[in-house]
């Protein structure tokens, strides 16, 4: 009797499970099936709209510039050497040192010079004191000579010796002036004012007569030796408007044409010499590779768009741009070809036409037919 009473309670414990899991799987697909039969439609993803700086195509006139090398110069370049042999005594200034005219640069033991000097003013004293006494005695002979006091052949020899003593005279005084040059010649001084380019003398250094000793440069006008290809100097010998800037290490200096040479080097290019515009305090050295870059207004109908702008396609590597369309707020692709490219930007030509919108920044991160907003505008 107990065994039956436990497998009745067995039996209705397994009904009651079935039951539920029976009403759990109903409930199921009662709640699918109205599911499936609802009328409300999928709700879609949100659309990506991006923020981006939006520009307008500008009247900017396209100007067309290009870079050649060139070297500094100064107008003013001397080889200086002193003009007599003999030892260098003192050098006073070295590479670099920037003076004022007559500055005293090197000098040699003058010395000798001196010493010739003094010899040659002792001699001319002498030369002075035989010329007096024979300027003397003719003028005294003339005198007798018209009483008739002493004989005409008399008066010729004092005449004679006047004149010896005279012409040594003349030439003890040249000894002196010569002397006087040799002595001045013992010093380099600075011609102008300038600085030394180069040094190549030491102190106690034996040095001949015209043995480059400094190089020198004047300080007041500075040039640039260039070259360039022939269809710029036909636009140059032509007239046209130009403007010629020199770069030096970010610093900038306006230039002229100075000089354009007639025939090409090598067949190739054309010398060219430009004058520096140094009014500014601050002065490029000369010998020093600067940039020279002739700006010249061009026919091309270019504008100007920072680099961010141009993006190139994927598969062919032509660049182009968004233009963006204010009333859809949406992106297309324009094709664009490249006129030339400086530190801002490129200069592009394309069939954008001023006061048209473009991406400007962001281009690289959004697709075609994209819809984007401007950067400024706010949610």
């Amino acid at each position: 009797m107990t065994s039956l009473i436990y497998i009745n309670d067995q039996l209705h414990i397994y009904y009651a499970r079935a039951n539920r899991v029976f009403v759990l799987g109903m409930l199921i697909c009662t709640l699918l099936l109205l599911q499936g039969c609802s009328e409300e439609p999928t709700q879609t993803a949100t659309e990506n709209v991006r923020a981006v700086s939006i520009n307008s195509v500008a009247d900017d006139a396209y100007v067309k510039s290009i870079r050649f090398p060139g070297v500094t110069q100064t107008e003013n370049r001397s080889q200086l050497s002193f003009g007599v042999d003999g030892t260098v005594n003192d050098v006073l200034f070295d590479i670099g040192a920037q003076l004022n005219t007559g500055d005293v640069m090197a000098v040699l033991d003058q010395e000798p010079y001196r010493l010739a000097l003094e010899s040659a003013r002792s001699e001319a004293e002498k030369a002075r004191v035989t010329f007096e006494e024979a300027k003397t005695n003719y003028e005294r002979l003339v005198r007798l000579r018209e009483n008739n006091s002493v004989s005409e052949q008399n008066l010729d020899a004092a005449r004679s010796t006047y004149e010896n003593a005279q012409s040594t005279l003349r030439d003890a005084l040249a000894q002196i002036r010569l002397a006087e040059r040799n002595l001045s010649k013992t010093a380099i001084k600075a011609p102008y004012d300038g600085v030394i380019s180069s040094r190549s003398v030491e102190p106690f250094e034996e040095v001949t007569a015209n043995q480059v000793a400094f190089t020198f440069d004047g300080m007041e006008k500075f040039i640039v030796d260039s070259s360039i290809p022939g269809d710029l100097a036909e636009y140059i010998s032509n007239d046209k408007e130009l403007e010629i800037t020199v770069n030096y290490r970010g610093s900038y200096f306006n230039a002229t044409v100075e000089h354009l040479g007639e025939r090409a080097n090598e067949g190739l290019n054309f010398p060219v010499r430009l004058r520096l515009d140094t009014s500014r305090e601050k002065r490029p050295l000369p010998g020093l590779v600067v940039s020279v870059s002739y700006r010249m207004p061009d026919g091309e109908g270019a504008i100007f768009v920072p680099h961010s702008a141009v993006v190139a396609e994927p598969t062919d590597g032509n660049p182009f741009v968004y233009q963006y369309n204010e009333k859809t707020g949406r992106v297309s692709k324009a094709g664009i070809r490249i006129v030339n490219a400086e530190e801002g930007g490129y200069w592009i030509k394309s069939d954008l036409q001023k006061g048209d919108s473009y991406v400007a920044a962001g281009a690289a991160f959004i697709s075609e037919g994209q819809k984007v907003r401007p950067a400024e505008e706010v949610r």
